[in-house]
């Protein structure tokens, strides 16, 4: 329908008018506005720190801080893989040596609530936001 009525608006003399093929729901999985009739239902993105530790996948491991879990994204950013924080002794190599690949990742558009829930039962303290194209979007903390 929305082809329709981006014809339309254009007949009533809006301009430009653009017609978003990939969709609403892809809209909203990139993390991007929408208006909502009802909007107590929070969404992962309005959940999400917008700034999570991240790093290059050529980034040297002895430059990782301790402790921590930098997401590896690429120039794109792109979520590659995610570095462990109990990372051994061995400080040598690049993070795409120790990260591990694929983590597992939520769209924006996901609902808050039930996702804390599922965090809770499954014990995960983090979970990584992505646009439907694997880019880094923030990072919901369970607590």
């Amino acid at each position: 329908m929305s082809p329709r009525a981006a014809w339309r608006l254009e007949r009533l003399g809006f301009a430009p008018v653009y017609d978003y093929v990939a969709g609403k729901v892809d809209w909203m999985a990139a993390g991007m506005p929408t208006v909502r009739a009802d909007d107590r239902e929070r969404r992962a993105f309005e959940g999400a720190g917008l700034e999570p530790l991240t790093c290059g996948p050529a980034t040297p491991v002895a430059d990782l801080p301790a402790g921590r879990s930098p997401i590896v994204v690429n120039s794109a950013g792109i979520v590659l893989g995610r570095v462990p924080a109990r990372r051994g002794e061995d400080s040598t190599g690049t993070a795409e040596d120790v990260m591990r690949p694929g983590p597992t990742t939520v769209r924006a558009n996901e609902p808050l609530d039930p996702l804390l829930e599922r965090m809770r039962a499954s014990g995960v303290a983090e979970m990584i936001v992505t646009t439907p194209e694997g880019r880094l979007l923030g990072l919901v903390h369970r607590d």
